[in-house]
This record gives C-alpha cells, sequence and structure tokens, in this order.
C-alpha cells in the first residue's frame, strides 16, 4: 500500500478525484450533452428491461424504434459500465448517474496509470512516469472530452495496448500451440476486447493504427539481426502477433461487434459518412496557440468560448511543463544525433547503475547497455516526433488537402468525422516525449542560465502585466489577457523549477523537487480542466411516474433550437437556463426516462431509411405530411413556444393506431421509388406500398376497409397483435422494419416485410387471427456464442 503513496501513482490517483470532486464527492451527477441525452436513458431503460425480465434488445421509445444492444455506444457489455446496473439497483436512477462521475475519474485514473506504466517499460524513472502519466490522463483530450463517456472509456485502454504489445515481441519461438504465445497474444487481446467493448469505434480505429506503428518500430529497433531482410522477417513476426491478439480481442467483443456491424450496414452511415459532416470538425490551425494557453479562444466554464466550433473538440493542451520538455527531448536529439550519445555524463559507474535500473524496472530492452539504451531513446524521440507531426497534419482535416484527398481514396478515412480526433495520437506521443525530456532535465549552466534566468523574469512579466489588465479589464472578450497571465504564471514556476533542477553531475535527484515538479504540474492541468464536467443535482434523472400512451413528434428545427440555442450553448457551459425546463422539454433521448414514446432519436446510428424518412418528411408538401405522421402513429405535435411556461406547446394531433389492417398494395420498384410514391401525396389509408416482385393480392380492394385490428406491447422485444378479416391482407404495424424480426400467425411463423417504405408488414389470412411479432436477432447470439468460447479459450 506504500508505493501507492508516492510517486508516480498519487499524483495520478488523486488528480482525478481533485478535477471531479464537485461532481463526485458532492453527490451530484454529470449532465451537459451526452451524458443526459444519451448514456443514462440508455443504461436506464436496459436496467428497466433487464428487471422485467428481457434482454435489452430493442428501444421502441425513440425514432419508432430501434436496435438498443447493437447501439454500439450504449457499450452495454463493457464490464465497468455494469457498475450503473449495480447503483441502479441499489438507489435508481439519480445514483445511477452519479456513478458516471465516478466512472469517469476511474477511466482517467486508469489512462494516467497506463501511461506510467508505458514509460516505466522504457526504462525511465518515476518523475517520467509522472510527468508522462499527468499529462496524458489529464489532457485537454481526455478531461474535456470526459462527457462522451465511450470516448473516455476507449481512450484510458490506449497506453495499456501499446504497454502489452511489447510482449508479443519478446517471444522467441514462432510456434503457434505455445504456452507462452497464448499467454502474451492473450494479454494483449485481453485489453484490445475491452476497448472494443468500451463503445467507441473511432477512438480504437486509431489505438489500432498507432498501436500497429508501435510493434512494427519496435521489432525492427529491437531486431538481432543485421540485414535489412532479416529484420523485416521480425517485423512481419510482429504483426502476424500482433493481428493475432486482434482476433482473440474481436472475438471477446464479439456479442456487440456482431450485431454493430449488422447495424451500421442497415444505419444512416453505412456507406460513409458525408464529407461535409466529416469535415465539420477538422482542427482549427488557430487553436495550436492553445499548446501554451488553453483558453486563449476562452472557455464554455467561464462562458466566453469564442473560437470556432466547440471547446472539447480541439483541445489538446498537455501542460505548459509537458509541452517545454517534450520541446528539449527533441532539442536533445539534435544534439545527440551529432554527439552519439545520449549525453556526456555516462561515466563506467553511472553506466552500470543505468544497466541495473533497466533491468530492475523490467525495461524494452533487457541486453541494452547505457549507450544501446540512447541509441534506442534516439530512434523513439524520432518516431514519437514523427507521430506528432502526422496527428496534427490528419488533424487539420480540409485546412490542408492532405486529409480529403485521403478521405476519397483511402479507405477508412471516410469511416469518421471530425478529422480533429486524431490529436489522440499528438497527446500520446507528446506526452512520452515529455517524460523522456525530464529524465534528462538538469540545472541549465553558462549561456543557457543567462537565458534561462531571462524567460523566467520575462514569464514573472507577461504575468503580472496581464494578470493587472485581467483585473481591471475584466471584459469577457479579454480571453488573451487571462490565458496569457495563467501561461506566465505556469511558465514562472516552469523556470523556477529549471534554476533550482539537479546538477548536470548529480545522479540522485532530490526528492522535494521531484514533488514540486509533480505539484506543479497538476494545479497546472487542474486549472485547465476545472469545471469542463459540470454537475447538476441527481433528481434531475429521476424517472416520471405518468404513462403516455402516444407518440411525440419534434420537429428537427425547434429541436434543434431547443438543443443548442436554449440548452446546451457550446458557448456556455453556466447557462441561466432552468435545467428543470430542459428535463420536462422531452429532448430526445431524455424522453426514456419518462416512459415517452418519441419520433425523434438522437442515437449515433439510425436507421437508413428512418434517416431519409426523417428528412422527407421535413421537406414534402402538407398532404404527404400528413398521410406520413398518420404512419408514424402520432398523436402529439411539439413546437416551442414563447407564450407557455414551459417554452413549448404540445398539439393533439392524431388517434396514434400503431396496427392497421391493409387490403391493397401498390408496387416500387425499390426503396427510393417507394418514398417517392408516398412523398407523392397519394392516400394510403387502406393501401401499402411494397418494393420488388409482385405478391399476392387481394382482389376486391374495399372489402379490407374497416377490419378489426388490436395490438399491445408485451415487452420491448415482442408486440401481440389481434385481427378479424374477411379477406387476405396484411397487418401495418408503425415501427421501423429492421433485419431480426420475427412473425407468427397462430403459431405459424411468416415473414416480416417491409411495408410504406419503413415499417413492418405482416401477411395474414381471411378470418380471426392472433399475430405475434418478435424481434429475434441472430447476429446477436451467434456474436454471444463466439464471445463465450473466446472467452473460455483466454
Amino acid at each position: 500500500m506504500k508505493k501507492y503513496l508516492r510517486l508516480p501513482y498519487l499524483p495520478i490517483i488523486l488528480a482525478p478525484i481533485i478535477l471531479l470532486s464537485p461532481v463526485l464527492l458532492t453527490g451530484r451527477a454529470m449532465f451537459w450533452g451526452t451524458p443526459s441525452l444519451q448514456f443514462i436513458p440508455w443504461w436506464d431503460y436496459a436496467l428497466d428491461t433487464l428487471l422485467s425480465g428481457h434482454l435489452p434488445l430493442w428501444n421502441p421509445l425513440v425514432g419508432m424504434g430501434a436496435p438498443l444492444i447493437a447501439n454500439y455506444q450504449s457499450a452495454l457489455f463493457y464490464p465497468p459500465n455494469w457498475v450503473y446496473l449495480i447503483l441502479g439497483l441499489i438507489g435508481g436512477t439519480p445514483l445511477m448517474a452519479w456513478g458516471m462521475a465516478l466512472l469517469v475519474t476511474l477511466h482517467l485514473m486508469w489512462s494516467g496509470l497506463g501511461m506510467a506504466a508505458l514509460t516505466r517499460k522504457l526504462g525511465l524513472g518515476r518523475l517520467a512516469q509522472t510527468v508522462a502519466g499527468l499529462a496524458f490522463g489529464l489532457s485537454g483530450y481526455l478531461v474535456s472530452r470526459a462527457g462522451f463517456l465511450s470516448i473516455n472509456s476507449a481512450v484510458a485502454w490506449l497506453p495499456w495496448i501499446l504497454l502489452f504489445s511489447f510482449d508479443i515481441l519478446k517471444v522467441k519461438t514462432i510456434k503457434i500451440l505455445n504456452a507462452e504465445t497464448f499467454r502474451t497474444l492473450g494479454k494483449l487481446g485481453i485489453v484490445i476486447g475491452l476497448q472494443l467493448l468500451a463503445g467507441h469505434a473511432q477512438t480504437t480505429w486509431y489505438t489500432l493504427v498507432l498501436a500497429g506503428t508501435w510493434v512494427i518500430f519496435w521489432a525492427w529497433v529491437q531486431s538481432d539481426a543485421a540485414e535489412s531482410l532479416s529484420r523485416l522477417m521480425d517485423v512481419v513476426r510482429g504483426m502476424v502477433r500482433y493481428a493475432g491478439a486482434g482476433l482473440i480481442g474481436i472475438g471477446l467483443a464479439a456479442v456487440q461487434l456482431f450485431p454493430t456491424a449488422e447495424y451500421l450496414l442497415q444505419s444512416q452511415r453505412s456507406a460513409a459518412v458525408d464529407y461535409e459532416i466529416a469535415m465539420v470538425y477538422s482542427f482549427w490551425p488557430w487553436r495550436f496557440l492553445t499548446l501554451i494557453a488553453p483558453d486563449m479562444f476562452g472557455n464554455p466554464v467561464h462562458g466566453n468560448f469564442w473560437g470556432y466550433a466547440t471547446y472539447w473538440e480541439d483541445a489538446v493542451y498537455i501542460g505548459l511543463l509537458p509541452l517545454l520538455l517534450a520541446i528539449t527531448a527533441l532539442y536533445s536529439l539534435r544534439k545527440r544525433r551529432s554527439q552519439k550519445t545520449f549525453t556526456r555524463r555516462y561515466t563506467k559507474k553511472s553506466r552500470r547503475h543505468t544497466e541495473k535500473k533497466l533491468k530492475k524496472e523490467n525495461s524494452v530492452n533487457l541486453r541494452a547497455t547505457a549507450e544501446e539504451f540512447s541509441e534506442i531513446s534516439s530512434r523513439l524521440t524520432f518516431y514519437l516526433l514523427l507521430i506528432t507531426l502526422i496527428s496534427f497534419t490528419l488533424a487539420l482535416g480540409d485546412n490542408t488537402p492532405i486529409f480529403p484527398w485521403l478521405y476519397r481514396h483511402v479507405p477508412t478515412f471516410d469511416m469518421f468525422q471530425a478529422p480533429t480526433r486524431l490529436t489522440i495520437w499528438a497527446i500520446f506521443a507528446l506526452s512520452l516525449l515529455a517524460a523522456i525530456g525530464i529524465e534528462h532535465w538538469r540545472r541549465p549552466q553558462k549561456r543557457a542560465l543567462y537565458w534561462t534566468r531571462l524567460g523566467t523574469a520575462g514569464a514573472f512579466a507577461i504575468s503580472m502585466g496581464a494578470g493587472l489588465a485581467w483585473y481591471f479589464m475584466g471584459d469577457v472578450k479579454m480571453t488573451f489577457i487571462r490565458a496569457s497571465a495563467l501561461a506566465g504564471l505556469w511558465a514562472l514556476g516552469t523556470g523556477s523549477l529549471a534554476l533550482t533542477a539537479p546538477q548536470r553531475d548529480e545522479d540522485n535527484v532530490r526528492k522535494w523537487w521531484q514533488w514540486s515538479v509533480a505539484v506543479w504540474l497538476m494545479a497546472d492541468l487542474l486549472v485547465a480542466g476545472w469545471g469542463l464536467n459540470p454537475g447538476i443535482e441527481r433528481d434531475f434523472y429521476r424517472p416520471g411516474s405518468e404513462t403516455f400512451e402516444g407518440r411525440v413528434y419534434l420537429p428537427a428545427q425547434d429541436e434543434q433550437d431547443l438543443k443548442f440555442e436554449r440548452f446546451l450553448s457550446f458557448e456556455d457551459f453556466s447557462s441561466t437556463a432552468n435545467w428543470d425546463e430542459m428535463r420536462a422539454t422531452l429532448l430526445p433521448n431524455l424522453n426514456m426516462l419518462d416512459n415517452v414514446p418519441m419520433v425523434n432519436n438522437f442515437d449515433p446510428f439510425v436507421p437508413g431509411r428512418y434517416h431519409h424518412w426523417m428528412k422527407t418528411l421535413e421537406e414534402v408538401e402538407v398532404a404527404p405530411w400528413v398521410e406520413m405522421l398518420n404512419l408514424m402513429a402520432v398523436t402529439d405535435i411539439e413546437h416551442i413556444s414563447s407564450t407557455e411556461d414551459l417554452g413549448v406547446t404540445l398539439t393533439p394531433w392524431g388517434d396514434g393506431v400503431r396496427a392497421r389492417w391493409m387490403g391493397c398494395a401498390y408496387y416500387a420498384g425499390d426503396g427510393k421509388g417507394a418514398l417517392g410514391v408516398i412523398a407523392g401525396g397519394v392516400d394510403l389509408s387502406n393501401w401499402i406500398v411494397f418494393e420488388g416482385q409482385r405478391l399476392t393480392v387481394p382482389t376486391d380492394c374495399s372489402a379490407g376497409v374497416g377490419e378489426a385490428v388490436q395490438g399491445g406491447r408485451i415487452s420491448p422485444n415482442e408486440v401481440s397483435i389481434h385481427v378479424e378479416a374477411n379477406q387476405p391482407g396484411w397487418v401495418l404495424w408503425s415501427e421501423v422494419w429492421y433485419p431480426g424480426w420475427r412473425a407468427w400467425v397462430d403459431g405459424q411463423p411468416v415473414d416480416v416485410e417491409r411495408g410504406d417504405y419503413l415499417f413492418q408488414a405482416i401477411p395474414v389470412p381471411a378470418g380471426e387471427h392472433e399475430v405475434v411479432v418478435a424481434y429475434r436477432p441472430v447476429w446477436f447470439y451467434m456474436g454471444g456464442a463466439v464471445s463465450v468460447l473466446s472467452l473460455g479459450a483466454v
């Protein structure tokens, strides 16, 4: 236990607790953005479904029905997320919501500890481990995105994947059926599987690509072979093992990946992310200034953010001290490449000490002497510099011609939006460069001492001048002044630490100086991240007690204005908005907490046809608009209203009938044609539109009018419909058609057809019948079987 009260562990563990303490230790809950609009509604509904004795396969409360387990970011199979279910059982939805801050805190710790462990693997000291762990775990990238819980969870596994990648390179045998091989591949496969289950595909893909380059780099550097061809074979062997570990990870996560893959093929992103959407979050070049001062363009915590797009997407701050240390490491690279040595301070005694330390700390190259490790460090520094340059170049997105060209010509670049998220590579590389830099940080001498003193004095002057201007001219627009004052303060402390750093011939670094570095860096990062994850009273998440039988429709423009203009402004987290009103206005997907079905859906994935249907709904004339609303079983339309207390009004619309008898059929060649027929304004009260080959239909269409149909939901995954008809026809159930839905008429299986472009149509013969429609996703059960087998193998 004592070791966790020293470097590097205590600062890395303590800092996230302090950062989230206004939420975590006060019993409040995170709420701004996706925590309230996505994650808690998903997990709360999943728990309710499980308690009712059913699997949370389908969600009927949003978008006229959508998959829930297949929704990748719900991450219901990610083991740490099961804490939410336990908390929900103990204290209901409010306690479950408090658990978000707990899980965010633990993942920030885990990411920092992973970075420290990786740094230790490289043979660097405790202070280097502390700096790398804090710079990565409390970076602006992680802290500002903490509310995106799937990103927060996925990024935490990045350093662990790179850490365990070393072990697969140590295995000398090439045999597949070997205990040592299974052991090393299994460890890496487990952490890959956990990241896959964490629920953010973009982060996982970027991690796996980075890890691939990491394996190639170390396989080449550590190869015993002298010839390039032999080294290349070592690289190939390393990549084969890496691919094997990836297959293990995929197998473990198959229960989530298989249904998600099916959903992807059915979703609005089945082909590629639209170019305009993909490029909307390209790294804004001016935000490079925030590497020095994170609030240069304001901060939504203070209500004065005025930079491009959002604050969090371009957040790249790792602390001023780590940034300067990373620059120091790059400068040392230039010096080492000219001197062919890490430093000139190695004596025979220090060489033996370094070799002993490398072995004791289980470094990456146990055979390395000090000089050999120096050469490896030089190559590592160059690799990290290259990763940083590639990261920022790609993150610039459409600000350069490079990413657009890759988007059009290279697979995978069109899979995701927000190129700026590629800065995770730079965050990792700069954090590790900072660790390398501090290993060789010594008190400046001669001319360097002069410039250090001058720079420290200049930092003091800048901080004082900007601070006074900030105090006397505290206008919201003066963000440069506040940011410069803080940057000057952190630079002043860094200069003071440099002037008290160990001497060049001093091997044992004083503990008080090490702790001063750690505390100063903690203070810098805590100030930068403070308030970026605001909290609210837990009762905000208390489920409503009323029942609502209808389905509510909120027009797209009203939803946009309510969400991002009235409540969730990107410029101001501390908005004067009444958060209880936000809870009461049925913003998607908050409606799930009140068990109110809505047409709208704020899931990241939605069925592709639902997406096209909703876009068409916003564009059609009045007559087809009315027909489409009736098909959607809408009972109420919500609009923004300046005369109502809540700022919105619910206007009654229709009877909300979800099960209809259809006796006549139109036939369109494909889905586009079917949607065109519907948007054309035809009377669909007794006609149903099918696609493709003509099916058997009644000869007397008018006879089907007025047939008795009554349907009701047995569970989220199952529906029962009673039919009385004097001729054959179809029951049109106003829920989104999706693969996996099965139907039985009087116990006999029948196909669930796609009717009216979007909905479920079940053929029923004449007479009185009981129809059961149930969601039975084959890919989920197949994925579950693969995961169980993979888990058993591991």
